[in-house]
């Protein structure tokens, strides 16, 4: 009996048993309450703070805005653009919210958007179009990005929108992303990705 429980096949299939069991456990213990209320306040909170004193629809101002930050989409995959640049895009106590995390003010957008750009091989983005709705400017988009600890480090395809609202010197006051992260970001994790795909599959 002694041997059956120390027999390779079994001792494999244990340990499996085991690992499967503790990162429940540490998932679990991970998972917050719901906060999806306090996240949709936080982001109407966010807009009306915001205001709506950016460049009047039409005028070269607005062009220039909506250029100076699509440029800035363009070059995240630069540290040292971004290092020179965001204070140049984003207003004193911007808001940022891609999805992943939320970030206040120039200081702490520069800090996220280069550690992100160190964690990737390549990155472009492609500009679809854009539209205006009342203070609001919608740039949709088409990104491709590599990152060795996603996917194997090959290329990943992702589509998106940014809403944004300027201030009355045209620097983005208001930056909330629309974009599926899960799918994108932490569907392409080793296990975790796995464990998304099985709930997922259970939600069809």
């Amino acid at each position: 009996m002694t041997s059956f429980f120390f027999h390779p096949i079994t001792t494999f299939f244990g340990g499996g048993i085991l690992a499967v069991v503790a990162i429940g456990f540490i998932l679990n213990a991970k998972i917050e309450s719901n906060q999806t209320a306090r996240m949709v306040k936080d982001y109407r909170e966010a807009m009306l703070k915001a205001g709506d004193a950016g460049p009047a629809p039409g005028t070269s101002e607005e062009a220039e805005a909506i250029a100076r930050f699509v440029k800035f989409l363009k070059n995240v995959g630069s540290k040292d653009y971004i290092e020179e640049n965001t204070s140049v895009a984003y207003a004193e106590n911007a808001y940022l919210d891609d999805t992943i995390v939320t970030h206040y003010g120039p200081e702490e957008i520069k800090n996220y958007f280069v550690e992100t750009a160190a964690t990737m091989t390549s990155f472009e983005l492609e500009i679809l179009d854009t539209a205006r709705s009342g203070p609001d400017h919608y740039i949709r988009w088409e990104m491709i990005f590599a990152a060795p600890k996603l996917g194997g480090g090959a290329p990943i395809h992702s589509v998106g929108v940014s809403q944004v609202r300027f201030d009355a010197d045209g620097k983005v006051a208001f930056h909330q992303d629309f974009w599926d992260s899960g799918k994108h970001i932490y569907g392409q994790i080793p296990v975790v990705g796995g464990l998304i795909g099985i709930i997922r599959n259970r939600m069809k």
